[in-house]
């Protein structure tokens, strides 16, 4: 912003020189007797003040108004290089030229002269070399009778200025006829007279090259090239139908797939595990005979019809021909210099048991399934009606377990966790699931559990068991047990999950549940997992204030140097190694280690299954002092164990019997 404006100062300047002006007129003038001699004076003081107060001033050039929005000075663009433009647009052309699949030609009719794409030399079979600036090149390559009708057309397109197409047959090097497609236009000057032709060739496709490429995309598997799952359905239904009219066509279906491919996937890259599914089609597809059909119909499963089976009893022909492929197919895999070992589990049907689709899959699905849960994981197994039966009976039960977590027929028992240092003081439970069926009564967990792991049913039916674990808890703290616990297992895939600690916190907030009063029991094998994660989701608990429990310590194959990083509180011996510790040295040195690791690490250590008085004395010499197992309670219902606390939860710690005589204890 300026101080002052010219413009202003030199108003004031003219009004200044008025008023003095003024002051200089002679006093002797008489303005009556000499009004004539004042009148230039008064003329000039009114100039000089009409100019001060009302002359605009003219604008210098130099200078910008402030009082004025001046728009943006508009950008000049340069001068363009129009040589320089045509010649990139050449180039743009003659790129869009040679990436296409059609090959391109031009004939100047003044000159005679045929310019040819560089795609024209390969329709043709020869080189780019070769290629005359005429019609020579296209002359020679055909039978002549097609390249008469090719003059003809193009003369009488010359003489019309308009189109024109024909087929013309090539002969390869090999004397094998190819059928290409020449086309063109003839463009004209103002006078409608013809100046050049623009013309196309490319390869022709038959009606039967159409359908081939039609069937390749309906019924062929992109990834690996082997037939997918819609012609797989289509070829079981026609050989089903063939059998039911035939009773002597015997075929069999066999399903292969591929164990832990997921894990080959995450180990290594989606692309090593596309490379795999590559190899195995390949493989297949090397070993099947011309009558077998070889399909890709899942993720990672494949799927064989076998056919021509002559022998009165189909195994015969059978058990050599799927022992060869299965060998074949979970040889080692080389890929990028390094031998991939995989494992393939295989399951072959007869459609002698069977009599439509549906069940041939059905079967073949369930025999598969029971071998990959069973010992013979990655070998070969054939359908039986057993198996059948069994799979039946696991899909009844899973959609029951469905349908009881809806109806919430779960309940929980409580076993006591007792300090036999402490005077036998309970210190908490283990809430333990039953299922309550409406007609066959309590159900074992282990018959239920597998199943709820298996389908993914573990996650809703755990989160079920939290909530009345936690509900139940906080019912007995207010009762006055405030310093009492509750463990609660999670599976490996409730531990996985990424909102495993919000779900946690936010039962803990309906219920209002202290976390002190709440312990999360995990197996060895589940904290083993991913264990980076694992440990990220423990300090997130631990910092909530709730304990973690290692289940089932020494069954699994946990490093120490890893069990120092978890924030564990607990560790539980498994029952397998209290059985024996009584009557057996070696069962007694595990014993004594475990019970060493957990007090080098600090940790609290509870020892499962005590049934006996041998067992519980050995524990208490060895300084194993919290016991959970028949020796003092079996697991207890909600009223059960509210009884076991009055009479365990306030006991005197000084002086108890077995302190000084551990044979007196009494279950």
């Amino acid at each position: 912003m300026r101080l002052f404006d010219e413009h202003v100062v030199l108003r004031f300047a003219l009004l200044l020189a008025c008023f003095l002006f003024a002051e200089s007129i002679p006093d002797i003038l008489n303005f009556t007797e000499h009004v004539y001699n004042f009148i230039p004076y008064f003329l000039a003081i009114v100039f000089l003040a009409y100019v001060a107060l009302f002359y605009k001033f003219p604008m210098d050039g130099r200078k910008i108004r402030n009082d004025v929005e001046i728009p943006e000075p508009k950008v000049v663009e340069p001068i363009r290089d129009l040589r320089k433009d045509l010649l990139e647009k050449d180039e743009m052309f003659q790129m869009m030229i040679d990436v296409s699949s059609d090959g391109f030609w031009t004939f100047d009719v003044a000159s005679g002269k045929v310019y040819w794409s560089n795609r024209i030399a390969k329709l043709l079979a020869t080189d780019s070399a070769s290629l005359e600036d005429s019609f020579e090149p296209l002359k020679k390559r055909v039978i002549e009778s097609d390249w008469n009708a090719f003059r003809e057309q193009l003369n009488a397109a010359l003489q019309t200025s308009g189109t024109f197409s024909c087929t013309l047959t090539l002969l390869d090097a090999s004397k094998k006829n190819m059928k290409l497609v020449i086309s063109g236009r003839v463009q004209s000057n103002n006078l409608g007279r013809p100046i050049r032709v623009i013309g196309s060739l490319t390869e022709a496709l038959d009606r039967k090259s159409v359908e081939r490429e039609h069937y390749n995309y309906v019924y062929q598997d992109a990834l690996t090239g082997v037939y997918n799952r819609k012609y797989f359905l289509e070829k079981l239904k026609t050989d089903v139908d063939i059998a039911a009219k035939r009773p002597d066509y015997v075929f069999a279906v066999a399903l292969l797939d591929i164990d832990s491919f997921g894990a080959i996937n995450a180990s290594y890259s989606i692309k090593i595990g596309d490379n795999v599914l590559r190899t195995i089609a390949d493989r297949l597809k090397s070993i099947a005979r011309p009558d077998d059909c070889v399909a890709r119909i899942g993720p990672d499963v494949f799927a064989v019809i076998l056919h021509n089976i002559q022998s009165r009893d189909p195994n015969d022909d059978l058990i050599p021909l799927v022992r060869n492929i299965h060998n074949k197919v979970k040889s080692p895999i080389s890929l990028e210099g390094k031998d991939l070992y995989i494992s393939v589990s295989m399951s072959i049907v007869v459609n002698q048991d069977v009599d439509c689709v549906e069940d041939i899959l059905a079967n073949a699905n369930a025999s598969l399934r029971d071998m990959k849960k069973g010992i013979n994981h990655g070998g070969i197994q054939f359908f039986s009606g057993g198996i059948r039966e069994k799979a039946m009976k696991l899909y009844k039960l899973e959609f029951e377990i469905r349908r009881a977590i809806q109806a919430q027929e779960f309940v929980l028992m409580y076993q006591p966790i007792v300090d036999i240092q402490a005077g036998n003081k309970i210190v908490g439970f283990e809430a333990l699931v039953r299922w309550n069926q409406s007609e066959r009564g309590i159900i074992s967990p282990a018959e239920f559990i597998p199943i709820a792991e298996e389908t993914g049913l573990i996650v809703p039916m755990g989160a079920l068991i939290l909530r009345m674990a936690c509900k139940q808890t906080k019912q007995w703290v207010d009762m006055g047990y405030k310093d009492i616990q509750v463990a609660v297992n999670f599976s490996a895939k409730q531990f996985s999950m990424d909102s495993m600690v919000d779900d946690v916190r936010r039962v803990l907030t309906e219920t209002n549940l202290n976390p002190r009063n709440l312990k999360l029991e995990i197996t060895e094998y589940t904290a083993m997992c991913e264990a980076d994660k694992t440990i990220e989701i423990m300090r997130a608990l631990s910092n909530m204030g709730i304990q973690i429990s290692i289940d089932d310590f020494g069954t699994g194959y946990s490093s120490l140097s890893y069990l120092k990083r978890y924030p564990v509180h607990t560790l539980k011996m498994d029952k397998y190694f209290v059985d024996h510790v009584a009557d057996n040295e070696e069962d007694a040195s595990f014993a004594r280690m475990v019970i060493g690791i957990a007090k080098s690490l600090n940790l609290d250590l509870i020892a499962e299954g005590v049934e006996t008085k041998e067992q519980l004395d050995f524990l208490y010499r060895e300084g194993c002092h919290l016991i959970q197992g028949f020796y003092f309670s079996r697991p207890l219902n909600t009223d059960m164990a509210l009884e076991y606390m009055k009479e365990h939860y306030n006991v005197p710690t000084q002086g108890s019997s077995f302190e000084t005589e551990p044979e007196a204890v009494k279950a």
